[in-house]
């Protein structure tokens, strides 16, 4: 397939999505769809931003409580970095090297992903100290194997998926917990961002 052709299916894909993003959502809602239409409907907003994921993540978790709400964003999420991975594998993989190369800022990046990659990739899932759409798409364009780069962001992305259907679930009935688990996140990445520093300090 054509890089223009990709690239024409996913803009009008996303133009869709962007028109229709509210009563999508209200849908969901309040109509409960079935798991299998949730799963791709979650699959969609990942791979089409339209609305913040955190959002439909704490959408979810009302709906279905944190646990299952989190277990569906997670597989979407999970799916959707396969799918991306893919996608700019197989189809924009030269065009990707060539164009980043234009950045040094980007060579540190290359650097910490190739000598470690599971270990990077899982912190940069943990907190955001890289941005998200980036660590979707980077990899791939690097010598990462498929199953280190699922492995690590799919562990990454637990904690986050937790507390924001938590917070979802409990935000409007319980707003006390909810701080609370807010708090304990924060302090979870506070901590996450040191140890990642002190390996950093050690590595230098």
């Amino acid at each position: 397939m054509k890089l223009w052709h990709v690239a024409l299916m996913y803009g009008l894909t996303a133009i869709i999505f962007f028109i229709y993003r509210h009563p999508i959502y209200d849908w969901m809602l309040h109509d409960r769809p079935s798991l299998p239409v949730i799963f791709l409907l979650a699959l969609g907003f990942v791979l089409f931003p339209v609305l913040p994921f955190k959002i439909v993540i704490g959408m979810l978790g009302i709906m279905y409580g944190p646990l299952l709400g989190a277990l569906i964003s997670w597989t979407a999420a999970s799916a959707a970095s396969v799918i991306v991975y893919m996608l700019v594998k197989t189809t924009f993989h030269e065009q990707g090297r060539a164009y980043l190369a234009k950045f040094k800022q980007m060579e540190k990046l290359k650097r910490m992903m190739e000598k470690n990659p599971f270990i990077t990739l899982l912190i940069a899932r943990l907190i955001p100290i890289f941005p998200q759409a980036l660590i979707n798409i980077y990899p791939a364009f690097l010598s990462i194997r498929l199953r280190t780069y699922v492995a690590a962001s799919a562990l990454g992305k637990i904690p986050a998926m937790l507390v924001y259907a938590y917070l979802g679930s409990s935000l409007l009935t319980d707003g006390r917990s909810a701080l609370i688990a807010a708090c304990i996140y924060v302090a979870f990445l506070a901590l996450i961002l040191t140890l990642y520093k002190l390996w950093l300090s050690k590595k230098a």
